[in-house]
């Protein structure tokens, strides 16, 4: 979700990262999400421009049939658990992490990481986003994610409050974030120790972009995607394989690793396809649950779809 910077903002992260957010460190982990719930609830009972803007992004997905009101209210309620599950991640043991989420397709993990060159696990802003790594890292798993935190824009609470403790709680999970615009030797190396890498395959979000991306027809639209995740995968022999986190049946959270992307052109053209086939999975997932995706409110010309 893309934020203004305001004075009314900047009290509210006070609140979040004080007051509640030590609510949330005395509760049961159950509880906790509810608050989170709670807050994206309050949050789509407050926003009235917010709602109409996201109501039209929906409209414009081709394939997507959903109830946008439903979609919309999840869409907040997904931003303020992805954004605030961090404060649980610490005490997600094995055993919480069994009793939060299924994992379908475990099978396929297994299966690559007996090739010997690791795996990497490619994923969309969507869903609660950290939560797969975390729980793959407490089940015994070797893990790393490559991203890119930034406080690029940010007022001074939102630098030296809100992403100062988000740091502080990031290097609380299982697992070391790699920059993705530094040189990626400890990747490649991590891989090649047969280590697990969470990449995500739909780009920033924003006018940044790190590396090689490309224009793929997403939803209706042209849509740029990076190339990166399918190279890194290409370059070190590692298998290259999507996660998803959907709502659970039983239990609050589904993780469903899908079978290895496999491409059989050659050259930088085995790239490409093979980060089009992600984009036909992810967009998938998108179609069922349009409101687990982070960038619905700039999936609009000029921002995320390229103008015609």
């Amino acid at each position: 979700m893309e934020v203004r910077e305001s004075i009314p903002r900047d009290i509210l992260r006070l609140i979040v990262w004080f007051p509640l957010r030590w609510i949330i460190l005395a509760s049961p982990v159950s509880v906790g999400i509810a608050i989170m719930r709670l807050l994206g609830d309050l949050h789509y009972a407050l926003s009235g421009g917010g709602k109409e803007l996201l109501g039209k992004n929906l409209a414009r997905m081709r394939g997507v049939s959903i109830d946008r009101g439903k979609a919309v209210r999840e869409y907040f309620r997904n931003h303020y658990i992805d954004r605030l599950l961090i404060f649980v991640f610490p005490r997600l043991d094995a055993g919480r992490v069994k009793r939060l989420v299924d994992i379908e397709g475990i099978e396929n993990l297994d299966n690559a990481l007996k090739g010997g060159r690791g795996v990497v696990l490619v994923h969309g802003h969507f869903g609660p986003v950290h939560l797969p790594l975390v729980a793959l890292a407490r089940l015994g798993y070797r893990m790393k994610q490559i991203g890119l935190p930034s406080d690029s824009g940010l007022s001074w609470i939102g630098r030296n409050v809100a992403f100062r403790l988000r740091l502080r709680y990031e290097s609380m999970m299982p697992a070391e974030i790699i920059m993705a615009d530094s040189f990626l030797r400890k990747a490649f190396k991590w891989l090649n120790g047969n280590g697990v890498i969470m990449i995500t395959g739909d780009g920033s979000g924003t006018e940044t972009r790190v590396g090689r991306h490309k224009a793929f027809e997403f939803l209706g639209h042209r849509v740029m995607f990076p190339v990166g995740p399918s190279l890194l995968a290409e370059k070190n022999g590692s298998a290259l394989i999507p996660v998803f986190i959907v709502p659970g049946e039983k239990k609050p959270y589904k993780i469903i690793i899908e079978r290895p992307i496999t491409s059989k052109l050659e050259g930088e053209e085995r790239a490409e396809d093979a980060t089009r086939r992600f984009v036909a999975r992810l967009e998938r997932y998108v179609s069922m649950h349009p409101g687990y995706m982070h960038f619905l409110d700039r999936y609009t010309p000029g921002m995320l779809i390229l103008d015609k």
